[in-house]
This record gives C-alpha cells, sequence and structure tokens, in this order.
C-alpha cells in the first residue's frame, strides 16, 4: 500500500435481531442486501475494503465477489460485544495494513454510492486536515465517516454499541469536515421487515 492508502471498514457483523433473520442475505432485485454498498465500495477510489463479518454467519452475500480483488475478509470473535468490537478489529487490520485513513460503512444501508465514498476521499485528499470528513443532514452526522489515521487511537477507546459517530458528537465535531446532504434516502438503514419492505417499494421506482 502506498503513503496514502485509504482502507474501507465494511461492518456486517450484526445480528439482526430486529428483523428476525440474516438481512444482509435477503434478495433485492438480482443481488442481496449486504452486496449493494459493498459493491459500491469496490467501485470507488478505496484502495481496500475490509468486511468485517460475525463468526458462523451465512456469507451469501459476500460470494458474488469471490473473484474480485480489492478486498479482504475478517471474522470478528467478539462481535457480541456491540458495534464498536466489530469496528476497532477492523481499524486494527486497517492499521496493520498501513492504511493512513478508513472509511466506515455499514452493511445495511444499500443507497450509499461509490460517488459518495469518493466525495469522502476526494476532499479529504484535497483538505489533508482534520481528524475525519463525514456527510450529514439536517446537522446530524451520517455514515459512512472517513477517518485519518489519527483518530485511531479514540477509535479503539469506544465500547458496546458505541459507533464511530460517537467519538465525532462528543469530542471532535470541530476537527473534520462534514459534507450537508439534502436527502436522507441515502442514509436508509434496514433493521426491520418494515424497512426492507420500504427499500423493496423504493427498487420498484427506479
Amino acid at each position: 500500500m502506498n503513503h496514502s492508502s485509504l482502507v474501507g471498514i465494511y461492518l456486517a457483523a450484526g445480528k439482526s435481531s430486529r428483523m428476525g433473520r440474516a438481512k444482509l442475505n435477503l434478495p433485492v432485485g438480482n443481488q442481496f442486501l449486504g452486496s449493494m454498498a459493498f459493491r459500491a465500495a469496490l467501485e470507488s477510489k478505496l484502495d481496500c475494503t475490509i468486511a468485517v463479518t460475525r463468526e458462523g454467519d451465512s456469507l451469501e452475500w459476500l460470494a458474488p465477489f469471490s473473484k474480485n480483488k480489492g478486498w479482504s475478509y475478517l471474522e470478528c470473535l467478539k462481535a457480541d460485544r456491540g458495534q464498536s468490537a466489530s469496528l476497532k478489529a477492523g481499524v486494527r487490520m486497517a492499521a496493520d495494513m498501513g492504511a493512513t485513513g478508513v472509511v466506515v460503512l455499514l452493511a445495511d444501508q444499500p443507497f450509499i454510492t461509490s460517488e459518495m465514498i469518493n466525495r469522502l476521499v476526494d476532499e479529504f485528499k484535497i483538505s489533508q486536515m482534520g481528524s475525519y470528513v463525514s456527510f450529514s443532514h439536517e446537522g446530524m452526522i451520517k455514515p459512512p465517516v472517513l477517518f485519518a489515521k489519527s483518530f485511531f487511537p479514540m477509535l479503539f477507546e469506544l465500547t458496546g454499541d458505541q459507533g464511530a459517530r460517537t467519538v465525532i458528537r462528543e469530542k471532535m465535531r470541530e476537527q473534520g469536515k462534514q459534507i450537508e446532504i439534502n436527502s436522507d434516502l441515502h442514509f436508509f438503514d434496514i433493521d426491520t421487515e418494515e424497512e426492507y419492505q420500504l427499500l423493496m417499494q423504493q427498487m420498484r421506482k427506479k
């Protein structure tokens, strides 16, 4: 990896407890729910993307990418400790790879696009200042979020279901850049059967 390598951390180790079934394997047209944002990451300017999964999970959604380059797989053995465990495992692997920054992505956000990820990457490379670049909607920080290497120690301090946004809100809000997005649709995440049906309705409109 070069001196300016950026790595995606694709958080896919959730329990799907609110859905009641493995939501990332749910079909959406000719693809899977978990495949949608992952494909966007692979088609973006990220140098590599790490798929962080739960031990024993069925990874049907990852199968279409078996021959693709530009990604790695990490099984998080401590996923039951909450999202922070998966995040820290991914960031640790990225740090070992020599990453100068990471983009944290949620596997249940199907409307994230490669253009959005590229916008974070471009803004970071242009400014080379600040600890993070994020999106926001009506003043609320939204994932995906890009974190510079200087931010890694704070990410390692997260516990339980705390996500990376927690650190920004509580400690670092003024030390990075937020890109305001007018539409909240991009950040729609799928946790329940009702939200899955809304996703299917939205896809039929396209």
